[in-house]
């Protein structure tokens, strides 16, 4: 989508996703601990003989180690010569994000209906869809938009909010229909729990904030897109589609959140996680 940024811009954002990278290893590594600490009962990082366990003989324990390389490799592109090739470095990026992606759907709920079953591969999509589309809401946002309007010309302004617009739609289309299936699963195909369990009232909390992403991200795109596409000067219209994008990142932070917190509630179809 940056095939006309500037190497300046290119390379600030390589340096971006290295960062990034790094600190979800370092997140993961918490979370590990986390989840060790909570199976075992001590407090996290407390105990260091049930890693090993947990790791070698736990499903959580593999999946989570098959993440890890996938962040390793992911580590490694960055510092990999110039010569491995921009196609081939991104390819190997893609399938390093989508190995751990799937590393995350093989250690939550959807990892009950067995491995590499039917539910597991709809929430792997699930997750993927989603980075995809707060990836690109978040970083277009808060890093990109900005030094794009600093530094490139309106036609590649107009480039880029239209690529923008159009991938951050498929992925939203892919997110909800996913995120349907999924909550059908967790409800048991009965509306009752979402108004008497934990898990529901979580759910209700993030349909509300992707209604709200979804009407600033309609607005961006049936309004100020349009403008910026016929605009001579795209400065009043790049501005208001940048704040309302920001506004948007702002929200697609609360959706990652909720998500982070439904997926360590009992599902709304099982008794036990009723209220």
């Amino acid at each position: 989508m940056l095939d006309n940024a500037s190497p300046r811009m290119q390379s600030r954002l390589q340096r971006i996703v290295a960062v990034c990278v790094v600190t979800l290893i370092v997140a993961d590594i918490a979370n590990l601990l986390f989840e060790t600490a909570l199976k075992s009962g001590s407090a996290p990082g407390a105990d260091f003989s049930v890693l090993i366990p947990m790791l070698t003989q736990s499903h959580y324990g593999a999946a989570w180690s098959t993440g890890l390389v996938a962040l390793i490799v992911w580590v490694l592109l960055s510092v990999a010569p110039r010569a491995f090739g921009r196609p081939a470095r991104m390819t190997v990026a893609l399938l390093a994000a989508a190995v751990f992606a799937f590393s995350k759907a093989a250690s939550s709920h959807a990892a009950g209906a067995g491995d590499f079953s039917l539910p597991e591969w709809i929430h792997w999509m699930h997750i993927c869809a989603t980075a995809a589309w707060g990836g690109l809401v978040i970083t277009s946002g808060l890093l990109v938009l900005p030094g794009l309007r600093a530094e490139a010309s309106g036609e590649d302004l107009a480039h880029f909010v239209g690529r923008l617009s159009a991938a951050a739609a498929f992925a939203l289309l892919a997110v909800l229909i996913t995120g349907i299936y999924n909550a059908n699963r967790g409800l048991a195909g009965s509306l009752v729990p979402l108004a008497h369990s934990d898990w529901g009232l979580i759910l209700n909390a993030k349909i509300g904030l992707v209604n709200a992403a979804i009407v600033l991200g309609g607005i961006n795109r049936l309004v100020y897109l349009p403008r910026i596409r016929r605009a001579a000067s795209h400065s009043a219209a790049a501005s208001s589609f940048q704040t309302i994008l920001k506004a948007e990142a702002v929200v697609m932070i609360g959706i990652l959140s909720t998500a982070a917190v439904l997926a360590h509630t009992i599902p709304g179809s099982h008794p036990s996680g009723w209220s």
